[in-house]
């Protein structure tokens, strides 16, 4: 690799590879590295998205899609299931293929790509980021960059290495696991993502099966962090057991999600932090790649400019994060808060919530009508809501 650089990015997830296409097709030189020996392995998550989120920034391909899905059913611990239909058209994927893809595409833009190269270190200079330390391959070298992007995912170092608070109570973090399953045929609606709202499986967090095909598919949890005893692979091993007892196991990932909006600084002198990396995942479902893709393209409509400009300071930075509050920073206080409501309800509640949901006419009902359905059967979740409901934020 050359030694100098316009634009840096450390981590060629999608966030990564959005943020590094942007870059190059300005004209910018770009540097994309990847940590590992291969970019999307391993799979670190659910793998579904939002076709038409994600459409801006690379087309569906068949190559890709494992499954097109035509509805979302909630479940409760009593059977009972109520059937959502997507607010968009949503996908299944096969990160592996769907990562590659991006890198790709960023690299026919003009980004120079690199993997098994990992960043161990920032060059810091008069409070202002410079560079990059870089182990590739069994050598060491310090690549100079006039603005670092880091999108190294859940456990980036290198927003802590440029200053920037990462470290939240554990009860914003949710633990998971997964578990690709053979065998699923018959088992489970190809064309439906299954979430499962159970205490005694999934404490603090929910359960899901996310069809890759008609006989395969993602079955995993997430639990809050904060939770004592019982490990997350004990609930999940349980759940499979419970429904899915003859099941292959293909493949397993496990890690730590942050569930708590944005961090609250996204930039600094010479640096900017997008996606995964910037806790920008969804903070009621913990699900983040169109998110990070669209953080992403937010960042470099700032950089871009600061960059001709001449000025990468955190000053001239800052549209990036305004940019970013302004479209997600509400919704997304409000999905937290929404978060530790259902999480605190007692099974009792939640499946009676789960059932009066599935006896409704969900199909022609807005989000908005079917909250204030559910509310008014639960004067209590109504008070425990209300801060929510006056702001508008639970029904936008």
């Amino acid at each position: 690799m050359n030694s100098a650089y316009d634009v840096v990015v450390i981590g060629a997830g999608p966030a990564g590879s959005v943020a590094a296409c942007k870059a190059a097709k300005a004209g910018l030189k770009v540097l994309l590295i990847e940590k590992r020996q291969e970019i999307g392995a391993p799979v670190r998550c659910a793998e579904a998205i939002g076709a038409d989120l994600s459409r801006p920034f690379i087309d569906p391909d068949p190559r890709w899609v494992d499954a097109r899905i035509r509805a979302f059913a909630i479940h409760n611990s009593r059977g009972q299931a109520a059937e959502l239909p997507p607010a968009e058209p949503s996908l299944v994927v096969n990160r592996k293929l769907f990562d590659y893809q991006l890198a790709l595409i960023a690299a026919r833009a003009g980004a120079e790509v690199r993997t098994s190269s990992a960043a161990v270190g920032l060059v810091v200079e008069d409070d202002c980021v410079k560079g990059v330390k870089v182990e590739s391959l069994g050598r060491s070298e310090t690549v100079a960059a006039r603005l670092v992007v880091a999108a190294d995912g859940t456990e980036s170092q290198a927003a802590r290495w440029a200053g920037i608070k990462t470290i939240m109570p554990l009860k914003d973090y949710y633990l998971g696991i997964e578990f690709l399953l053979a065998g699923m045929k018959g088992k489970m609606d190809p064309e439906v993502c299954e979430y499962h709202l159970d205490h005694s499986l999934a404490p603090g967090g929910y359960l899901w099966v996310f069809p890759k095909g008609d006989d395969t598919a993602n079955v995993g949890l997430v639990i809050s962090a904060d939770q004592q005893g019982t490990s997350p692979l004990a609930y999940l091993e349980r759940f499979i057991g419970l429904h899915y007892p003859h099941s292959s196991v293909l493949a397993v990932i496990s890690g730590g999600i942050p569930v708590t909006g944005a961090l609250k600084s996204l930039v600094r002198n010479g640096f900017l932090v997008v996606g995964d990396a910037a806790h920008q995942a969804d903070p009621l479902t913990g699900g983040g790649i169109c998110l990070g893709m669209t953080a992403a393209d937010m960042a470099m409509r700032a950089a871009v400019p600061a960059l001709q400009a001449g000025d990468v300071s955190a000053a001239r930075l800052i549209g990036y994060e305004k940019a970013w509050q302004q479209r997600f920073g509400a919704m997304h206080q409000a999905l937290y808060r929404l978060r530790h409501i259902i999480s605190h309800l007692n099974q009792e509640r939640l499946d009676a919530l789960v059932g009066q949901a599935a006896a409704l006419p969900l199909d022609h009902m807005s989000l908005a009508q079917i909250m204030l359905a559910l509310l008014k059967n639960d004067p209590l979740l109504l008070i425990e809501a209300r801060a929510l409901i006056t702001t508008g934020l639970l029904l936008k």
